[in-house]
């Protein structure tokens, strides 16, 4: 039976999404306290737009392979989708709040995607043909 790497690259995906969803949440209370004004490199666009890179390369080398190769479940990728969606919402400019919400939204369901395909890929792991 072949070795299954992209367990580790979940785990890696699904942690860095909770650290993006943590991240965009947390950064707009922070930047409110006057005392903590000196953080304000952590709201900059670009570590954000490095934090979706990231998601979307996480997910062309984790759960699509995994798809094709080991449990052909569209789970995983439904969430996916619909997670950067929720971000690219985010993205649209109408006010902070609805960034904030939408764009942790979208890192949450991208986490539940790797989680998914993680639990998937134990099952198949698992299961001796």
């Amino acid at each position: 039976m072949m070795k299954i790497k992209t367990p580790t690259l979940d785990l890696i995906a699904l942690t860095s999404s909770l650290i993006c969803a943590i991240h965009c949440a947390s950064i707009p209370i922070l930047l409110s306290f006057s005392t903590l004004s000196s953080l304000h490199f952590l709201g900059n666009h670009y570590v954000e737009w490095i934090f979706i890179s990231f998601g979307i390369v996480f997910v062309f080398i984790s759960l699509w392979p995994s798809y094709k190769k080991y449990h052909h479940k569209t789970k995983p990728l439904i969430f996916a989708v619909i997670g950067f969606g929720f971000i690219a919402l985010g993205r649209l400019d109408f006010y902070e709040l609805w960034e904030v919400i939408n764009t942790v939204i979208g890192a949450v369901i991208v986490s539940v995607a790797h989680y998914l395909n993680w639990k998937l890929l134990s099952i198949t792991r698992n299961h001796k043909h």
